[in-house]
């Protein structure tokens, strides 16, 4: 967290987002995915193909419903939407419900860089989602987190308490 910004200026995604993001292939397995989380101790990470391409999101709030789901016996969303889809003639990929792929929530909420925090946490808000993805150009160059959004807050907080005094 840099926490930077320029005097009068407004904060930018850039100076808040975490650089180091770590992604994950939609055929990682659903127990490695944890063991991830665990060890990186986050919450959620972007979901990207052999080219790094973003496909999606996935967090350990869709562990957690799956792992209910399982429980309780309801199907995947993605089988209950299989005879729909398949009666309108349209073709999707079978899924292996062991993998990211099964879980995760498809395409990803992203801002430019240069986007105002403002933004990011008005959006945040609205969707009440944790992370969103920042991207220069066409790649990611970063994550902004709930937690990173209350890090900028103590930031300004303080801020405005020493120009105060």
């Amino acid at each position: 967290f840099a926490g930077d910004r320029p005097a009068g200026g407004v904060m930018k995604a850039k100076d808040i987002m975490r650089r180091k993001v770590v992604t994950v292939e939609r055929w990682l397995t659903l127990p490695e995915l944890a063991k991830l989380f665990e060890e990186k101790g986050i919450t959620g990470a972007p979901v990207v193909d052999e080219k790094g391409v973003i496909l999606g999101v996935v967090s350990q709030t869709d562990l957690v419903r799956v792992r209910r789901e399982a429980a309780a016996g309801v199907a995947l969303y993605h089988k209950e939407l299989e005879e729909p889809l398949t009666a309108l003639g349209i073709h999707f990929e079978e899924v292996d419900p062991g993998r990211v792929e099964s879980i995760m929530t498809p395409g990803a909420i992203s801002f430019d860089e240069n986007a105002p925090v403002e933004a990011l946490a008005e959006a945040m808000l609205e969707r009440h989602i944790h992370r969103v993805l920042i991207t220069r150009g066409d790649y990611l160059a970063g994550i902004v987190t709930t937690m990173d959004l209350l890090k900028a807050l103590m930031v300004l907080a303080k801020r405005e308490t020493a120009a105060a005094r």
